[in-house]
């Protein structure tokens, strides 16, 4: 974890969740949930939805971290946020010493790679900030010249052209559409970028235990019941899975 300062992130992202933050907001904590929860050659599912919704699972460890600052320091506010947030995450992660940004747009982590979630506790407490990570990725462009849809530019992203997009996507696609996720053999995501990037190689099993239960890198028709209720993508529905399951041949 580290410290940013609350006025180093402008502008805000502007989110349902921004009503939380309280009006004397001073400093951020960021913390990284590594989910690397180990190698799975056969799976049709992104790294990060292996483990169990990160929102539940990384929430209930930001909502410990609140109590036990609130017991330290009575008096003071703590309001965590994780994904769905006013706080641009891997800007805050990265001026809080946590790591560099890729060019692929996320945060790499020395040990971990890009393999972690990033959770915020937005609090009124006066700290002293971390010192921002001043190395850079190696800027080798492996990531971008992975894409297999050019969506990836340097950090830059066209989210149309981007497979794991087209995965979450509702309604009806188009016949493009279709045959990238076809071509990608992924019910939900695309790790692509990801798996070119040389520092996310031989990236460490993560110590959180909550992201290393009940792993699950193969959606099919005969759990889907119960991974929607546990894993990050049971937010979007059945239909959309069972429409990739079948695209699939699944």
């Amino acid at each position: 974890m580290g410290v940013c300062e609350f006025s180093a992130l402008s502008p805000l992202l502007e989110t349902r969740a921004k009503k939380r933050l309280q009006a004397n907001a001073q400093n951020v904590i960021v913390c990284a949930l590594p989910y690397f929860c180990g190698d799975y050659p056969q799976r049709n599912v992104a790294r990060y939805a292996i483990c169990d919704d990160y929102h539940q699972t990384g929430g209930a460890l930001l909502n410990e971290i609140c109590a036990e600052l609130a017991e330290n320091f009575p008096g003071q506010a703590f309001q965590p946020f994780i994904d769905v947030s006013p706080i641009p995450e891997v800007k805050a992660a990265h001026l809080a010493g946590l790591g560099v940004i890729g060019l692929h747009g996320q945060l790499i982590l020395s040990g971990w790679g890009a393999y972690a979630f990033i959770g915020c506790v937005v609090t009124d407490l006066e700290l002293e900030p971390s010192q921002p990570a001043f190395d850079s990725c190696l800027e080798c462009e492996a990531c971008i010249k992975a894409c297999p849809t050019k969506a990836l530019g340097r950090r830059s992203l066209c989210r149309e052209l981007c497979r794991s997009h087209i995965t979450q996507k509702t309604g009806q696609l188009t016949d493009w559409e279709q045959n990238e996720i076809k071509s990608g053999k992924m019910v939900w995501g695309c790790d692509i970028c990801l798996e070119a990037c040389p520092l996310n190689r031989n990236a460490a099993i993560t110590p959180l235990k909550c992201m290393r239960r009940s792993p699950l890198p193969i959606l099919s028709r005969e759990n889907l019941d119960e991974a929607t209720q546990r894993k990050a993508y049971g937010y979007r529905g059945k239909k959309v899975l069972e429409r990739n399951l079948t695209l699939l041949g699944l």
